[in-house]
């Protein structure tokens, strides 16, 4: 069993304070661990005096990252065939899993300025970051570099839910197979779940049969609004759905404002087509 060396708490310096481990079983401590959280191993031993050197070195660059990466301790005498598979070849020597794979190593003795260097390029960026760093790039105007961060996001252990529901909400009409993967990545219980839910309907909105919906005057705007959104009409569809409750708000049990609802949720608040189709079926209710 791993021996915990630094607890969730705070540290004597009064900073956050890492997770820092003495391992004993690489495979569990280190190699599973790493699905979950990145792990930072050093690989160690009593004879070595550039070991001590980097010893407060590392782990004060890991309080920085404290939640983000943990840190791994490994005796090298003690763990020789640990040594040996991970093709350490001398010491100290640190290695960077991430998903159970080496994302990057050195060797040798860095200063603290470095390690923190080093590892905020590596380290998947805190989930917080995440989400608002996406926000301000869609608010900006740049999607394909919000749909690069979080497809990046996706690669974390643990990505945040916020993340699958902004990429739902991003391909949801280009590639609605990988957006309903997206959304299947969303507990019942989220937050977020009511959005996802509205999304999963605009997807079935797209394929549903219209061959039995009821004979009325909204029928005909109801199967353009639905012809236009499979072509990514967004406008054209919305209009269509208006038109649709204007000529009969009980066509199909209310069926067309429960479609504009769920693509309010999809689109989200921010949208400006959401607060001005919004007004709109205000004004025609």
């Amino acid at each position: 069993m791993a021996e915990l060396l630094i607890g969730a708490g705070a540290s004597a310096g009064g900073g956050a304070a890492a997770e820092v481990i003495e391992v004993s079983d690489f495979a569990r401590e280190v190699v599973e661990r790493s699905q979950q959280i990145p792990v930072l191993v050093d690989f160690w031993a009593d004879w070595c005096e550039p070991c001590k050197q980097l010893a407060p070195q590392i782990e004060a660059a890991v309080r920085r990252f404290a939640g983000r990466v943990v840190l791994a301790k490994v005796n090298a005498d003690q763990h020789s065939q640990w040594v040996q598979r991970a093709g350490v070849r001398g010491l100290p020597n640190v290695k960077l899993l991430i998903g159970g794979r080496v994302a990057d190593e050195f060797t040798g003795v860095q200063p603290q300025a470095a390690i923190e260097q080093w590892l905020e390029q590596l380290l998947p960026p805190a989930p917080s970051d995440v989400l608002a760093d996406v926000d301000a790039l869609l608010a900006d105007g740049h999607r394909q570099q919000a749909l690069a961060r979080l497809m990046q996001a996706t690669q974390m252990p643990e990505a945040p839910v916020g993340v699958w529901l902004r990429l739902a909400r991003l391909l949801l009409l280009e590639q609605p197979a990988q957006a309903q993967q997206a959304l299947q990545q969303i507990p019942p219980g989220a937050r977020e779940a009511d959005d996802a839910r509205a999304m999963l309907r605009v997807l079935d909105f797209l394929d549903a049969p219209t061959d039995t919906l009821a004979d009325s005057p909204a029928r005909a705007p109801y199967i353009v609004a639905q012809q236009a959104l499979a072509r990514a009409d967004v406008t054209q569809a919305m209009d269509a759905l208006i038109e649709s409750v204007r000529l009969d708000r009980k066509f199909e049990d209310d069926l067309a404002r429960k479609r504009l609802v769920d693509m309010f949720n999809w689109l989200g608040s921010a949208d400006e087509r959401t607060r001005d189709y919004r007004l709109k079926l205000y004004d025609v209710l």
